[in-house]
């Protein structure tokens, strides 16, 4: 275990709870104390009732205005993964919620590192983004801790001489955290790069060019790191910097609100619908198709382009 995962570990794990009428308390096994409020914990339930986990979106059951404003526990326990688990009494008796400690520790509202977190930095095409060796980021905890302090700051870095196989990509990622599931299971090292069905369910697959886009990080709960491994590149220039191209999204409505504020009230008040069709098992997408796909949901709604705070 590297010296970085000794020291976050103990500010993930749970050494005490407290009950109060209005909240829960917890003592972590860093000395830090979180509270709260039973209220909060209830709407953040993450149970099959109240939250779907495959469209990570909150589920019919879940209704905050039949939700009482002061439920109360019935049970607060420690369970033996470490989570704190909570039977729910009251108007909710039956209602049973789990919530990682993890989870918790990041969503913590009392936290002074809140208070102290510095903004953001906001970049476009002045400032440079930083390259990292693939094996000093893999053998030196120092460099992967400024690795991942980038990641922090800018919210994006690049990692250079990553060997083109599966298994050193896993061990990057892991080297990083526990290694998600995407939300759909296609491999991009195994996947026959000339099957046009392929190409036409993720563009990212495609042989192309993969224009910017905003991708699914904020899906995950809680938000989770992306890594895309360029596979396949012709450069016969040996650009460096054609490899990637990436925009600050937020510096982008910065500068829209700055140079067209009539056209950022527009993107931040209007609904624009949207949707997202999710892969699933195989299964022939029409009777003329060799290919075995299946989309198994469909999840339309409608969202401003730009959310304020």
């Amino acid at each position: 275990m590297t010296t970085l995962l000794r020291q976050l570990k103990p500010a993930f794990r749970i050494k005490s709870i407290a009950t109060h009428d209005n909240g829960v308390e917890i003592t972590w096994k860093d000395g830090h104390q979180s509270f709260y409020h039973h209220l909060w914990l209830l709407d953040s339930c993450r149970c099959p009732k109240c939250f779907q986990r495959d469209t990570l979106s909150l589920n019919s059951g879940h209704d905050l205005l039949k939700m009482p404003l002061n439920p109360t526990p019935q049970e607060v326990t420690i369970d033996r993964e470490g989570n704190l688990d909570i039977v729910w009494g009251g108007q909710e008796t039956g209602h049973h919620s789990v919530f990682d400690p993890s989870w918790l520790r990041v969503h913590c509202y009392d936290d002074p590192a809140l208070k102290q977190k510095s903004k953001p930095q906001l970049w476009d095409a002045s400032v440079s983004i930083s390259y990292f060796d693939y094996h000093e980021v893999m053998n030196d905890d120092d460099v992967l801790l400024s690795y991942l302090n980038q990641l922090v700051e800018l919210g994006v870095a690049v990692i250079e001489n990553a060997p083109n196989d599966e298994q050193s990509f896993r061990a990057l990622v892991e080297r990083v955290g526990p290694l998600r599931q995407r939300y759909h299971p296609t491999n991009v090292f195994t996947m026959d790069r000339k099957n046009a069905v392929a190409q036409a369910i993720q563009h990212s697959y495609q042989l192309g060019r993969l224009r910017n886009h905003t991708d699914v990080t904020a899906y995950d709960i809680p938000t989770g790191i992306q890594f895309l491994q360029c596979t396949l590149y012709d450069n016969p220039d040996n650009d460096r910097q054609a490899y990637s191209t990436v925009v600050d999204g937020f510096k982008l409505a910065e500068v829209i609100k700055t140079e067209n504020p009539y056209f950022f009230e527009l993107l931040t008040t209007e609904y624009i619908p949207a949707g997202r069709r999710r892969l699933s098992v195989e299964e022939k997408l029409s009777e003329n198709d060799s290919s075995a796909r299946k989309y198994e949901w469909e999840a339309y709604r409608r969202n401003h382009l730009i959310n304020l705070d």
